[in-house]
């Protein structure tokens, strides 16, 4: 398993208390690559931050030679909380998917944690997956 920052990579987070927030986190197989286990952090949160919503949109349909699947999340306060492997098999990953899981909403990440895109079972081939978080700093 290797951890690949995304090329796209964004720090995001530090504002004002109460102050509201968006970010576009992408990871693109173009830009990244997609081998099993690998584990990309496509965002660094800056300060302490609530999840008022998080969709994941896949941009570019992913591909694999095999199952592949994704799970995205928060490293530390909830690894798949955006989407888990289950609901992230690469059969799912086609243009415009959306999906937004319920335990992400009020979801507290701290200061320093990372937003990953975490491969597994197979080897991705292509696809381009945006991570769209709405947030409340609240440090």
């Amino acid at each position: 398993m290797a951890t690949v920052t995304a090329k796209a990579h964004k720090t995001f987070g530090r504002g004002f208390t109460n102050e509201t927030g968006f970010v576009r986190l992408t990871y693109n197989f173009a830009d990244d690559a997609g081998a099993f286990a690998d584990v990309v952090k496509v965002g660094t949160v800056d300060g302490k931050i609530m999840i008022q919503q998080a969709f994941v949109h896949v941009e570019t349909a992913c591909t694999s030679g095999g199952s592949a699947t994704v799970a995205v999340g928060a490293a530390t306060a909830d690894a798949d909380g955006f989407l888990t492997a289950a609901h992230g098999a690469v059969a799912s990953l086609v243009d415009d998917f959306t999906y937004q899981d319920a335990t992400s909403v009020g979801l507290v990440v701290g200061d320093g944690d990372t937003i990953l895109v975490d491969i597994g079972t197979a080897d991705l081939t292509a696809g381009k997956i945006n991570v769209l978080i709405w947030f409340v700093n609240i440090d």
